[in-house]
């Protein structure tokens, strides 16, 4: 081998280490910027719930929610406690009463933390009765499911469903709504979650 072609030689291996350096340090840098800049579309939904949040939660009493006996609501529960809740129309029909057992299996898969969720009934009906759970009482005149439709986007002229499952904070705040086809397991994920969250 003579000295040109060494020079030549040495000068190639010298610009393919250059070249692999710099790819070592640049090629990350262009990818983050790919990712986070460019036009690929893979970052996760923001969000991560299986039912509607509500911004802003909706204070049960803020509605005149009462008691079974039609007294002033007031829930006996702790910081860490949780409600799921069938509201419906005072005439629980089938679908209402899938809505009733859905939530008394939420309650039971949520295992050892299920003495931290409570159910409930909210309908407008005196006789409505929901066995193991709270009876609410909701007047007749009360917005609460007009707010409701209006917070997970549906226009008042939508068809308002006889039954819905709900989630209400310790405090008597709706903070999660379900649409009607939903029977449990979204539920029931965003429960634990929210169990585990309030733990802490």
């Amino acid at each position: 081998m003579n000295s040109s072609t060494a020079i030549t030689s040495t000068r190639t291996t010298n610009r393919l280490t250059l070249l692999a350096i710099l790819a070592v340090f640049v090629l990350p840098l262009f990818l983050a910027w790919l990712f986070v800049r460019g036009p690929l579309d893979w970052q996760p939904q923001s969000n991560l719930n299986y039912g509607e949040l509500i911004q802003p939660p909706l204070h049960l009493n803020s509605y005149g929610v009462m008691n079974a006996a039609g007294g002033e609501l007031s829930l006996d529960a702790i910081g860490r406690d949780w409600f799921v809740v069938v509201l419906h129309d005072g005439d629980c029909s089938e679908s209402c009463q899938i809505l009733v057992d859905a939530a008394a299996r939420i309650q039971l898969a949520t295992g050892r933390e299920g003495h931290r969720v409570k159910l409930a009934s909210l309908s407008p009906s005196e006789e409505a009765t929901f066995s193991p759970g709270l009876n609410w009482r909701l007047p007749v005149n009360s917005e609460l499911s007009q707010d409701l439709r209006q917070s997970s986007g549906d226009t008042p002229s939508d068809s308002q469903a006889d039954a819905q499952l709900l989630i209400v904070d310790y405090l008597g705040y709706v903070v999660l709504s379900y649409p009607p086809t939903e029977e449990g397991p979204g539920v029931l994920e965003d429960l634990k979650r929210l169990l585990r969250s309030a733990a802490g």
